[in-house]
């Protein structure tokens, strides 16, 4: 049930981390370690955002602060304690992504962005940080809302 980049990224994205796991059960085994290590470096997170909320929730502050994600919206992140492979997973999924988009389907700014994301490896300039950043904040539909939050993770800016 855990896949932090949606589920056929995490698949793929664990085939180029340990190998061919459906076929060799060494592979099989790094995959799964690495899917657990991940997903144990996710629960410390969850956990430090829910004692962060229930200390601010005591303080009288009940709204989170903008930008602080519900547990439930801190996917499109793989989570590790190396930033390279956070890095690598997310350019990882956009290339995924890429390449099975619909020519209709995202605006314009966003595949833009997407394609600037993945041609310098997730360094992108400060305006197309902007764009993310006041993307990430508004109220968009899932279809730019996955995209925009890949990028942030391949960019290494906080998750949302």
């Amino acid at each position: 049930m855990y896949h932090p980049i949606g589920h056929r990224a995490t698949l793929s994205f664990l085939g180029e981390l340990a190998g061919p796991y459906q076929h060799h059960e060494s592979a099989l085994l790094r995959a799964l370690e690495a899917l657990e290590a991940s997903r144990a470096v996710w629960r410390e997170e969850v956990a430090s955002y829910v004692d962060a909320r229930v200390r601010q929730k005591r303080l009288g502050r009940r709204v989170p602060a903008l930008g602080d994600p519900p547990p439930s919206r801190m996917g499109g992140h793989w989570y590790a304690s190396a930033p390279d492979v956070s890095r690598r997973a997310a350019l990882h999924a956009l290339e995924l992504w890429e390449r099975d988009l619909r020519p209709d389907s995202a605006n314009q700014e966003v595949r833009s962005i997407v394609r600037s994301c993945l041609a310098t490896g997730g360094r992108l300039t400060e305006e197309q940080l902007n764009v993310v950043s006041r993307t990430r904040t508004s109220d968009e539909s899932e279809e730019v809302r996955w995209p925009i939050t890949l990028v942030a993770s391949a960019g290494g800016a906080n998750r949302a």
